[in-house]
């Protein structure tokens, strides 16, 4: 028996797969861009449900179970997902369109608020500790996705033409036109930075932790959440990825906020004088990244322009501040 609160889909064919003790509940909670994640509730006991809308390869999600694998066997400061298995052994779950699903524990707690200073620095020592633990991990299975150094390689696709031909999908991307040539014009700048980028200490990392995929209990960071893109990339990655999503147009105070992360990131971990030089370099490649990334989905059909559109603001804008501020302020 399945209850549903605020649900669309019916998730029985997805639930069958697996064994509960008592009838579920399935409570609409924020999904992101990339996936559908429920909360069901069975009994006295919470779940994440969570539905992958970015593809349909099972290797890549077996991969990410295996990293919470290894980090599960670590003694942390904080939680990762535990994947659960469904009646067939299973951590990954086949629906017969081929959408992939997976169950996991429900980590209790709030999301952290970027207007609180204790979770901002709560969360650069996090990354910190979690750049320690993935530091230590060996996983049998290769990575799915390439570092973030090999931006060339991985939008080759996604050349100035091709986004340039997204501008009739809406006047505003029309009008957006200067902004797609300026943050081409970065990128070419970024190749030669690659070649750098790449000898720079490797390891695997999270590649997409952010506030939104962690989980606080009063001042404190107590999970870190969605592993999809976990992958073996230069180890400040991690770092440039969480500074890059505090950089917002709409806050003011965004700036001494990144001093409190960078304060809580320093108290956990030491980065190399290289690794420091070359933090701006990195940062960009994550604003690139994410840019072309939704120029895909956009070509692909999957996002609204509006969605680019926000994005290509965000991405011209924290270049642009990297470029003006960063080496007189953050150095």
């Amino acid at each position: 028996m399945l209850g549903s609160l605020n649900s669309q889909i019916d998730f029985t064919a997805y639930l069958d797969h697996y064994e509960f003790q008592e009838p579920c509940v399935v409570e609409n909670r924020e999904s992101g861009m990339n996936n559908t994640t429920r909360i069901i509730t069975s009994g006295d006991r919470k779940y994440v449900f969570r539905i992958y809308n970015n593809h349909k390869d099972p290797d890549i999600v077996r991969l990410e179970h295996e990293v919470l694998q290894k980090l599960n066997e670590q003694e942390l400061s904080f939680q990762v997902p535990i994947p659960l298995y469904n009646k067939y052994g299973d951590s990954v779950t086949l629906a017969p369109d081929g959408t992939l699903s997976a169950l996991f524990d429900y980590i209790e707690g709030d999301r952290p608020s970027m207007a609180n200073e204790r979770h901002i620095y709560a969360l650069g020592y996090t990354a910190a500790k979690l750049t320690e633990a993935l530091g230590r991990i060996e996983p049998i299975r290769k990575p799915m996705y390439s570092p973030y150094y090999s931006l060339e390689e991985t939008y080759a696709s996604m050349d100035l033409d091709s986004f340039l031909s997204l501008a009739v999908r809406s006047q505003a991307l029309e009008a957006r036109k200067p902004g797609i040539l300026a943050l081409h014009g970065e990128r070419e700048r970024l190749i030669q930075s690659c070649r750098e980028l790449a000898l720079l200490p490797q390891q695997w990392i999270h590649g997409d932790l952010v506030f939104n995929n962690t989980v606080s209990h009063e001042d404190n960071i107590v999970g870190v959440l969605d592993f999809e893109f976990a992958t073996i990339d230069a180890r400040a990655m991690e770092l440039a990825v969480i500074i890059v999503d505090m950089i917002k147009p709409g806050d003011p105070d965004f700036q001494s906020k990144l001093k409190v992360l960078l304060q809580g990131y320093q108290a956990g971990i030491q980065l190399t004088e290289e690794e420091r030089k070359q933090l701006p370099a990195l940062m960009k490649l994550r604003l690139l990244d994410v840019a072309l990334h939704f120029a895909v989905r956009l070509r692909d059909n999957l996002d609204k322009a509006e969605i680019l559109c926000g994005i290509i603001d965000q991405s011209l804008f924290g270049c642009n501040w990297i470029n003006d501020h960063w080496e007189a302020e953050y150095k």
